[in-house]
């Protein structure tokens, strides 16, 4: 990429990305109004006039916001201008969590409250373009970059769409990463693309980092083969990201959170759990909730304390350390595992 010599930003030589659509380049102000380097972002040359309408409407996007997990412009061409190109933030050292997950040191492998804190980071971010109308489309482990600090910023707004806008799509081009988009982004969908679209693929990163594992095509093997406990079984905290899956990383729309904030309530609420120390439900009848050492055996003669006979489902049980006793609906408790394993 040339940058044109009227410009006052000049190329170290460093190339930080290329695509099909345009390159990204570090950059110096030579005329020092902004100190330190940027990342400038050019489309190429010669590009369908959707093209220029799409990277518009990404420099639009991107100014509309100022939020601190969402990458920031400091300057941009004109709609008329030949050379078309924005200037962003670049932050020194910031690595991106698809070459995190690629390193072989994953900091967020089976660390549930480490990934947790990302993700609400991630739904924050989705929040704050909800509120303004836009939808990213793509957010992929490719487009979140995490700081020496572990904060976030969230880049390529490349094919974003506005809640009042038609989609900007061009002929024979494949748009957004396989297996993170949501369904209904997907070429040749009908569905309507909404926030519930960037709440799906935020599921699939939570996923990801969590496990050190690429997503997968459909959502059916988050409940199935590698669900959490299957794939973490020595990490049962992590368990409870299950209540997110079930709620963000599902085909039908209508299935998932209905908005960043409900979602960021959920998060929030899965937060407490780990902290307080909740076992999930899977592990809910193996040891005692009020000690936490001793284990729950079936308690002789307590159908007197609970009812002669126990209404159906219910069973007595006593923590063979502590001695509390307990009625459990196991009949419940068994109906939810089958909901959380048969979602797909």
């Amino acid at each position: 990429m040339k940058i044109p010599p009227s410009l006052n930003w000049k190329s170290t030589g460093k190339t930080i990305g290329q695509g099909g659509q345009a390159s990204v380049v570090e950059v110096t102000d030579e005329n020092k109004e902004f100190a330190g380097t940027f990342a400038l972002k050019g489309l190429s040359k010669g590009k369908p006039k959707q093209a220029y309408e799409r990277f518009a409407r990404e420099i639009g996007a991107i100014k509309k916001l100022q939020h601190p997990s969402i990458v920031q412009i400091v300057d941009h061409s004109n709609p008329a201008d030949e050379f078309q190109f924005y200037v962003m933030e670049f932050m020194e050292g910031a690595k991106s969590l698809k070459q995190i997950l690629s390193g072989g040191k994953n900091p967020y492998y089976a660390d549930a409250q480490r990934s947790l804190q990302l993700f609400i980071q991630l739904l924050e971010a989705i929040y704050a373009w909800s509120e303004v109308g836009i939808i990213h489309r793509d957010l992929s482990l490719g487009n979140v970059l995490v700081l020496s600090d572990g904060a976030i910023k969230v880049i390529d707004f490349g094919i974003c769409q506005f809640d009042d806008h038609e989609t900007i799509t061009l002929i024979d081009e494949g748009v957004g990463t396989p297996n993170y988009m949501a369904p209904e982004c997907e070429s040749g969908a009908f569905g309507e693309v909404s926030v519930a679209s960037d709440l799906y693929s935020a599921g699939k990163i939570l996923w990801s980092i969590v496990t050190n594992m690429n997503a997968f095509s459909r959502e059916s093997p988050v409940f199935g083969k590698k669900s959490i406990p299957n794939l973490l079984p020595d990490a049962p905290e992590s368990w409870h990201l299950q209540h997110i899956f079930e709620k963000t990383i599902r085909q039908n729309p209508q299935d998932r959170c209905k908005n960043a904030k409900e979602a960021l309530n959920l998060a929030r609420r899965v937060k407490f759990l780990i902290l307080s120390g909740y076992p999930p439900l899977e592990l809910i009848d193996k040891n005692c909730p009020v000690c936490g050492f001793g284990a729950l055996g079936i308690g002789r003669g307590l159908h007197a304390v609970f009812g002669n006979p126990n209404p159906p489902g219910i069973n007595s049980c006593q923590c063979d350390y502590c001695g509390f006793c307990f009625a459990v609906n196991h009949d419940l408790r068994a109906k939810n595992l089958q909901r959380k394993q048969q979602l797909s």
